[in-house]
């Protein structure tokens, strides 16, 4: 699931640039010399940064790319006079700036997002691709197969892999991503976590199909509108490619979803009643307006220079915003209604407040996205009422140091569930965050930097449950 606190903070929390790009002139001076794709790394975190240079008439653009983050930024102004670069990006406060060498390899320089951060960047024919000590590695001991599948929409097809086990007895999974544009590993900051999950699981007896969400990677169809229900639509179709093969049970065909992907696994298992199993990993019980009121708090409370104040500030902003993406109407009017509410709010947040948030006066990034059909859908949604409905067995597995979806929130609610229905089966693992890394605040920012792309403990859990119940 998207940590909203970006909707209040971003990824480097500083102030505005203190860059003068102005100093170099608006037309590009050889700008053959600066094309192409510059990588290094920030110190802080070993924060890969990689931008990407192009040149077309009489003008440079630039697209920032954060992978460990999964961000990418286009910038606002890039100039370079031959030998001296530099960009801005508005919409964070940052900047970049760097010297040329004479042999046109490296840059060394500085981001700037209220401090100076050492950051030299050297030419790469691509971006690197960092491989976590869990990546899996060949020889491995099951087939994989690459399939393309219808999926649950019009002009929607799906990209992705199956891997299938030795054994001829085997159940099979699909795997589900959390909320955001996620290729069939789940990358995200540096990490492959379905890539992981899928080899623990095949390696022990489980089939799993994985895939490209729509409109991701080499899977096809628009995303800008689609909601929860629509991916839900897409695992459904996943499910019935597997059981349409001759190779997989059809009756033992079940389905694991991540955070977002988790509300997927309550819908369809309300739906299907074919489903072998379900698992939920950090999963919310709860409808999507009281995560995210509890993301933000607890996200933005991590994050030691705002102080409880503040933090209320930007959940009252939020909780305020709700009112236009509930709207009734066009988007467009849910845009202007949104923005009026934003405007009006803004006026709470003081100087430091507003530079610590990076919070602009306009706002238009912000409700944009408050008021899109996702977000206005994961509002309202309540998976309790689906999982309550519920006729297989379901593991609702959390990591005790979730900010993003915490277990306090969601447990209570499953465990009433539990005891009408006996079909959940409700865990929460120690020392683990959203991404189930063994962690030690659980924060975001903590991601990245963690080696560990998901804890043994927890995949033991998973593949053991999987095997004995789907």
């Amino acid at each position: 699931m998207r940590s909203f606190a970006v909707l209040a903070a971003g990824f480097l929390a500083a102030c505005s640039p203190a860059l003068d790009i102005a100093s170099l002139p608006e037309s590009p001076q050889r700008p053959e010399r600066i094309e192409g794709i510059w990588e290094g790394a920030i110190a802080l975190g070993d924060l890969r940064i990689v931008i990407h240079v192009e040149h077309a008439g009489d003008a440079l653009s630039a697209r920032v790319d954060v992978p460990d983050q999964g961000a990418a930024l286009p910038a606002d102004d890039v100039r370079f006079d031959g030998e001296r670069f530099a960009l801005v990006i508005d919409a964070i406060g940052a900047a970049y700036s760097g010297t040329l060498d004479g042999a046109g390899a490296r840059l060394e320089g500085e981001w700037h997002q209220g401090i100076g951060i050492d950051l030299d960047l050297v030419k790469v024919e691509k971006p690197s691709v960092r491989v976590r000590a869990q990546t899996p590695r060949p020889p491995f001991p099951y087939r994989a197969e690459d399939v393309r599948l219808p999926g649950g929409g019009a002009d929607v097809t799906l990209a992705g892999t199956l891997t299938i086990p030795e054994d001829r007895d085997y159940p099979a999974v699909v795997l589900v991503s959390g909320s955001g544009p996620q290729d069939r590993d789940e990358t995200v900051m540096g990490h492959q976590p379905f890539r992981v999950l899928a080899d623990h699981l095949s390696r022990n007896g489980v089939a799993v199909l994985r895939y490209d969400d729509r409109g991701v990677g080499e899977s096809t169809g628009e995303r800008e509108h689609a909601v929860t229900a629509d991916f839900a639509a897409d695992a459904a179709a996943a499910v019935a490619y597997l059981r349409s093969r001759g190779d997989i049970d059809a009756a033992r065909v079940g389905v694991i979803g991540h955070s977002e992907g988790g509300v997927v696994v309550a819908r369809l298992a309300a739906r299907d009643r074919g489903l072998s199993c379900g698992v939920m990993l950090a999963g919310p019980a709860v409808p999507g307006a009281e995560v995210h009121q509890a993301q933000l708090r607890l996200v933005l409370g991590a994050m030691w220079f705002l102080p409880d104040s503040t933090v209320e500030k930007v959940a009252d902003l939020n909780a305020a915003l709700y009112r236009a993406a509930r709207g009734p109407g066009t988007w467009e009017q849910r845009r202007a209604e949104g923005l009026a509410i934003y405007r009006e709010e803004f006026e709470r947040f003081n100087f430091v407040e507003r530079t610590l948030l990076r919070l602009q006066p306009e706002g238009t990034a912000m409700v944009n996205i408050v008021v899109s059909p996702w977000f206005a859908h994961f509002l309202d949604y309540d998976p309790g009422a689906d999982l309550a409905a519920t006729r297989v067995p379901i593991l609702a597995l959390y990591g005790e140091l979730d900010l993003q979806v915490p277990a306090s929130q969601s447990v209570p609610v499953l465990e009433a569930i539990e005891r009408d229905t006996g079909r959940l089966d409700i865990r929460v693992l120690p020392g683990l965050n959203h991404l189930f890394q063994t962690a030690e605040t659980g924060a975001p920012d903590e991601y990245a930097r963690i080696e560990e792309t998901m804890a043994p403990a927890a995949l033991s859990v998973i593949g053991d449950w999987v095997v004995r119940n789907c």
